[in-house]
């Protein structure tokens, strides 16, 4: 009947949101082509779904409010929260015109606590209902990754290629026949980025992605949900309580006094994002939570490697960034699940030889940035000594970055990295290159 009625009109059709094509493979049956110079617009949130639809037509990609269309909705105080979403400038302009306009303190309040508005405040449920679409659409496998956003600190930009191991770690990924985990971790982070949920924030020249981020609103909702079902406890600058059964713990701007006290037998991940703990606290708390999968210490000014990390028999993941750090213990080949020792910007250079044993080893990064001097130009990344035997590491996947300098063995023992996927060298003669080719 609808294509019949419309075979000799002129028409424009408005689909809006749609999350899946059959939708509209289903409705493009009943609008004719008459050549009548009819229209059909359809908007969506999935890349792939506007690229399916490209054939033929045109995809305006629709960008945020300017900063100027903004304030024409809203006021200043606020868009920097709202990141230009129409329907939050909307929704939030109107609990603040409720709010007494000579009392500027009411307004901060809200903006502080705009998680908890989002919650509580019966005028903003309609924005909440819809930022949820997002999380409740994910397929099961995805919303952990989805959760996992909140460990990270508001504004925070974050490194795809660490995403990506820590997903590893914590066991979110499924084997896939043919494809490597890392390359199964990709796809799942290219469909967040694809959904919308995961932003873009940063590109190489090359085109990879190399920092993303989280949408403001959105992340409020995923702290929401992630206190709900207890899959991340925040604390520091009185941020939440530490639940008794915590799995995760993400320390924002966190102090000696703001650790817990007592053991913490069930938590699986610990991560530190700036903050003034110190070695003692560290090592005491690392003491009472021998089954940690994870450990993030890249924002703990800590002053040495801290010995009560090789007792962690569950560790796959390590990061530390203090540049204090300048040697590992020998006894790091207690470690024997360890999948990534990330060890960029401290003041290590050489590993001792039991690195060897840690055969499950798949990521080895060890290198900082050196000082500019009229020597060294900006950006040039001084290389780590490998013990012999480096080519003994078979599950490699990426070493960086190692000198060839050091030996001649060096590249040769390189070549024996099969599994290999990203290799940062340095002082690799022209001659020695054959090995590793």
């Amino acid at each position: 009947m609808v294509k019949d009625f419309l075979q000799h009109q002129r028409y424009v059709i408005v689909l809006d949101d749609i999350w899946n094509i059959d939708v509209w493979e289903a409705v493009k049956r009943s609008m004719p082509n008459s050549n009548c110079g009819s229209r059909i617009i359809i908007t969506t949130r999935f890349a792939n779904i506007a690229a399916a639809l490209s054939v033929n037509s045109s995809i305006y990609y629709l960008q945020p409010l300017s900063p100027e269309e903004s304030w024409t909705l809203f006021c200043k105080k606020i868009l920097k929260r709202c990141e230009g979403l129409p329907l939050a400038i909307v929704a939030i302009g109107g609990v603040l015109s409720s709010k007494d306009k000579s009392k500027t303190i009411e307004w901060e309040l809200i903006s502080r606590s705009l998680g908890a508005e989002l919650e509580s405040n019966e005028s903003l449920k309609n924005v909440t209902k819809i930022l949820s679409l997002s999380y409740y659409d994910l397929p099961y496998y995805l919303k952990c990754c989805f959760l996992y956003l909140s460990i990270f600190p508001e504004d925070d930009l974050i490194e795809p290629m660490r995403l990506i191991r820590l997903w590893i770690a914590e066991g979110f990924v499924e084997g896939k026949q043919g494809r490597t985990l890392e390359e199964v971790v990709e796809s799942y982070l290219n469909e967040l980025t694809n959904r919308g949920v995961v932003q873009i924030a940063e590109t190489t020249t090359g085109g990879r992605v190399r920092k993303c981020r989280v949408h403001d609103l959105l992340g409020e909702n995923i702290l929401s949900k992630s206190r709900d079902l207890n899959f991340v406890n925040i604390i520091g600058e009185n941020k939440t309580v530490l639940h008794e059964k915590v799995r995760r713990l993400s320390l924002h701007n966190a102090c000696n006094n703001t650790l817990p006290k007592k053991s913490s037998p069930h938590l699986r991940s610990l991560f530190t994002f700036r903050g003034s703990l110190s070695n003692s606290s560290i090592r005491s708390f690392l003491g009472s939570a021998k089954l940690l999968k994870v450990l993030d210490l890249r924002g703990a000014p800590i002053d040495q490697f801290p010995n009560e990390v090789v007792n962690l028999f569950h560790l796959r993941y390590l990061s530390l960034r203090s540049t204090m750090v300048d040697k590992l213990p020998r006894s790091i080949d207690k470690l024997q699940n360890l999948e990534t020792l990330d060890l960029k910007y401290t003041n290590v250079c050489k590993l001792p030889g039991q690195i060897l044993k840690l055969k499950q080893l798949h990521h080895l990064l060890v290198y900082r940035y050196l000082e500019i001097t009229s020597f060294v130009p900006f950006g040039a990344k001084q290389g780590f000594d490998a013990p012999l035997g480096i080519g003994s590491l078979t599950s490699l996947q990426k070493l960086s970055r190692i000198r060839a300098d050091q030996g001649g063995s060096i590249p040769r023992e390189l070549a024996s990295l099969t599994q290999l996927r990203r290799l940062g060298i340095k002082g690799l003669r022209k001659e020695d290159g054959k090995f590793i080719c």
